[in-house]
């Protein structure tokens, strides 16, 4: 669980966060790119529009991070990473509880996320969160291997 609340993620987190979401993504997306999954300047830019909400731990090890953004009433979340270590026990899920809580508190009545169809294991823990299937956009990225598109899923705050 997070320990005191998350924290909003600063300049000084984005190698620590470009490591972690790397690290995560890895065994699960490698298959999809050509490279890494995210730069340090894809996460600077991504911090220039929205927040990443980290949980860090008492050393001030980032243990998890998420990315939230708002559009008028609509929230999105993204780039949810938990440490291999610290997996299947409950962060995940705080974590994205904790990014509808931060919009909800700016004024969302929605919130989106994009998962990537290949992504299967993810449909049902975001459906127990209350996300249903709202439709799809393509994905496009140089990087891609294999055509691939995301599920949007979305819901009510």
């Amino acid at each position: 669980m997070l320990s005191s609340g998350p924290r909003q993620a600063e300049e000084t987190d984005v190698e620590r966060l470009t490591a972690l979401i790397n690290e995560v993504y890895a065994p699960a997306e490698g298959f999809l790119y050509d490279g890494r999954r995210i730069t340090a300047e894809e996460v600077r830019e991504r911090l220039g529009r929205g927040r990443f909400l980290l949980d860090v731990d008492p050393e001030g090890g980032v243990r998890g991070c998420v990315y939230v953004a708002i559009t008028g009433t609509s929230g999105y979340f993204g780039l949810l990473a938990v440490a291999p270590g610290r997996q299947q026990r409950g962060l995940g899920r705080s974590l994205a509880l904790a990014a509808e809580s931060f919009c909800r508190s700016e004024g969302c009545r929605t919130m989106t996320i994009d998962v990537v169809n290949h992504r299967h294991e993810l449909f049902p823990f975001y459906a127990s969160l209350g996300y249903e299937v709202a439709g799809e956009r393509p994905f496009e990225d140089a990087r891609l291997n294999r055509p691939a598109h995301f599920v949007i899923m979305r819901k009510a705050l």
